[in-house]
């Protein structure tokens, strides 16, 4: 059932974000909340001390909108039961963000982290942050993996949450082991490192991991757009890559792809109305 949902508005200046309610009106206070109309800015969880309130967590990415990384509390029974965001843009940091939030349930099934990169700086540092019945927790920071500073970076977890993906739009494909209870990355394997410099032959767009998380599917995003198919059972993920479908010549391009509850998974074709089922 539709609770509320959130978006960005791209082309606009300033914080694009609003919060809307099952009716598809904004809620009362959910306009100018932190968000420019990028990659994936803004990421929704429950709060864990309380059935009616939740987390809004948006990151400002090159300064159009404010740059960082914010929250909201939005109460879904507030204004007469049609929802009301009762604090917004709280901030957190202040250094511009890499565009791609993420969250993973904590092993407890009740807590959940929240990832997210830093775009300053050539940098494998990730900030995570731990989201439980007391608030939010002190940041937690951790180095390691491949260098970047490419402000497209897009993590996925498995369906289990003990593996996730990382992606550049320029190039960067690695997999790392995932502690659910202690928040800690571990183990990365780079399947494509990324390039010095242009040209990029690989713009990698989004991924989504198999139910099982042995194989990861992986979409490009350029004139000539590929849906990758990787078996990370094999010793060397990158031989084992497949063409499962391509757009040639195309100025729309591939979409994000999102395994869905029925465990399928979904694509969808970049700035157009429609999703299909891919697998």
């Amino acid at each position: 059932v539709l609770q509320f949902y959130a978006g960005t508005r791209v082309g606009l200046g300033g914080n694009t974000t609003l919060v809307f309610n099952s009716a598809d009106t904004i809620m009362d206070n959910g306009d100018s909340i932190v968000g420019e109309g990028w990659y994936q800015e803004l990421a929704i969880i429950p709060n864990p001390s309380s059935q009616n309130l939740f987390y809004l967590f948006s990151c400002g990415v090159t300064g159009s909108s404010q740059t960082g990384l914010y929250y909201s509390i939005i109460d879904i029974t507030g204004n007469g039961g049609s929802g009301s965001v009762l604090q917004k843009n709280i901030q957190l940091q202040n250094f511009k963000c890499s565009d791609g939030l993420t969250v993973i349930k904590h092993g407890n099934g009740r807590d959940w982290w929240i990832l997210f990169r830093n775009w300053n700086t050539v940098n494998n540092r990730f900030y995570k942050y731990l989201i439980s019945p007391s608030g939010i927790s002190n940041v937690i920071t951790q180095n390691i993996g491949s260098l970047t500073n490419n402000g497209f970076a897009k993590m996925k977890f498995t369906k289990n949450g003990d593996k996730m993906a990382l992606l550049t739009f320029i190039g960067l494909l690695e997999i790392y082991d995932f502690d659910r209870c202690t928040g800690l990355l571990s183990n990365p394997v780079t399947i494509h490192p990324e390039p010095p410099a242009s040209p990029y032959p690989n713009k990698f767009w989004s991924c989504e991991f198999s139910p099982n998380g042995e194989v990861l599917y992986v979409n490009t995003y350029s004139n000539n757009s590929t849906l990758y198919q990787y078996d990370l059972n094999q010793p060397n993920p990158a031989l084992s890559r497949m063409v499962l479908d391509s757009i040639p010549n195309s100025l729309i391009g591939m979409g994000f792809l999102k395994r869905a509850p029925d465990d399928k998974i979904y694509f969808s074709m970049a700035y157009e109305c429609l999703i299909a089922p891919y697998c």
